[in-house]
């Protein structure tokens, strides 16, 4: 074979063998592709964790904001059937089902029914100073405060005449005086001689706090120290 031949034969196999490289390479590329979609998927696994967590975090922040308003808006319309510190107290507001009425309640107060209602006003100023089972503790005509008592439950109310407001808190008589808790409340002014009632100590039920515990060990510290005798003392002795 002539070298002419030889050169014929080399030019008509370089495209064979880029073909075959361009074909291995193709082959490598479709291989090495579903690496990324395995991120993918990853990626979109963990999203509905992220988006529940989102979600509750967004709710609740929707609640606070919706009780904070409601707490505002009775503290307006309510204002001066009850002092503006016994809102100070409360932890929320909501409606209760009934029309104009909202229920407030507090850790340390309890719950408090108010309505605004002209009729409610009427019949219940009626009920305070008709009924024999009830007693009033301060008479100003448009302002009425007492209590009525059903069984061993006593119905505190203030009655707004004039505009048409009412407030009541239900109370067990069996643990409190029903009028020592219209003037610790600042229902009424007490008169000048009433002294605020004694509440038992519960402290002795709960469980001592750290501070109670370190309280304790300074007392027994220092009773031993006390106990032991001065460096003077002894020197005085030898």
């Amino acid at each position: 074979m002539t070298a002419n031949a030889r050169l014929r034969l080399v030019r008509r196999g370089l495209p064979l063998a880029a073909a075959l490289t361009l074909t291995l390479t193709a082959c490598g590329t479709d291989d090495a592709e579903p690496e990324p979609t395995t991120e993918t998927n990853a990626t979109s696994e963990s999203s509905p964790e992220e988006t529940t967590d989102t979600s509750a975090e967004s709710s609740a922040s929707t609640t606070a904001s919706e009780e904070e308003r409601e707490l505002a808006k009775a503290r307006e319309r309510f204002s001066g059937l009850v002092p503006d510190e016994l809102f100070d107290q409360f932890d929320s507001c909501t409606p209760n089902g009934l029309e104009d009425s909202v229920e407030c309640s507090g850790g340390e107060v309890g719950q408090f029914q108010f309505f605004a209602s002209e009729s409610k006003a009427a019949s219940t100023t009626q009920v305070l100073t008709e009924l024999r089972s009830s007693r009033v503790v301060e008479d100003k005509k448009d302002r009425v405060v007492g209590w009525s008592t059903l069984g061993n439950t006593a119905i505190l109310t203030v009655v707004d005449n004039k505009r048409g407001l009412v407030v009541q808190q239900m109370a067990s008589t069996d643990q409190i005086d029903p009028e020592d808790r219209i003037y610790e409340l600042g229902l009424a002014e007490p008169p000048e001689d009433w002294t605020a009632p004694e509440h038992p100590d519960r402290s002795g039920d709960r469980e001592p706090s750290e501070r109670d515990r370190g309280d304790k060990r300074q007392a027994e510290t220092d009773a031993e120290s006390s106990d032991e005798p001065s460096e003077s003392a002894t020197t005085t002795r030898g």
